[in-house]
Order: structure tokens, then sequence, then C-alpha cells
């Protein structure tokens, strides 16, 4: 299963420590505010508390979308390299399974 980790927040703190635990759950940086990888449904689960308990509920914001192989396939992307595929199948991520 894929996972989008989407947020808006507003201190650089809090920012540093949600990105700092997206890429220590293998998540790969899509854009400033947007990680992408692969996580099996307990991880995400994990990792959706643990980013929740990280942020100002009444400030932030936070999405985690997951997304099954299928759905994924279907994600249209445009501009520069590389392609989502590619980032995710990198193998210097680390997913936890």
């Amino acid at each position: 299963m894929y996972a989008w980790v989407i947020y808006d927040i507003r201190k650089n703190r809090t920012r540093s420590r949600v990105a700092k635990r997206c890429k220590f759950y293998g998540l790969a940086r899509v854009q400033k505010s947007v990680f992408l990888g692969k996580l099996k449904g307990k991880w995400v689960k994990a990792l959706h508390a643990e980013l929740s308990n990280a942020i100002n509920q009444r400030t932030d914001r936070l999405f985690v979308v997951p997304m099954n192989d299928e759905n994924f396939s279907r994600v249209l992307q445009t501009g520069t390299p590389p392609a989502l595929p590619d980032m995710v199948n990198d193998s210097k991520l680390r997913f936890l399974q």
C-alpha cells in the first residue's frame, strides 16, 4: 500500500519534526509538504497517530492518505523528474513491511 502524507504546519520546528518522521518511515519527499512511500496498513496507522500527536490540532492540518497499488498506478504526473514510481522504488528508501 502507498501512503501520502500532506501537511500544512505553521511552526518550523514542528514542520521539521514531521518531515524527519516521514523520512524515518521511509517516505520520499514529493514536494515541500508532501511525502510518499510504501507502508503496510499497521504502519500507516502508527504514522498517522505519531504525526497527529506532533502537530497543533488548532492551527495545523495533516492528511495521511492510504492508496492501493491499482489506484496509485492511475496517478498522473507532469513536470520535473523523477517520476513518482521511480521515487518510491528508490533502493535508498526504507519501507516498513
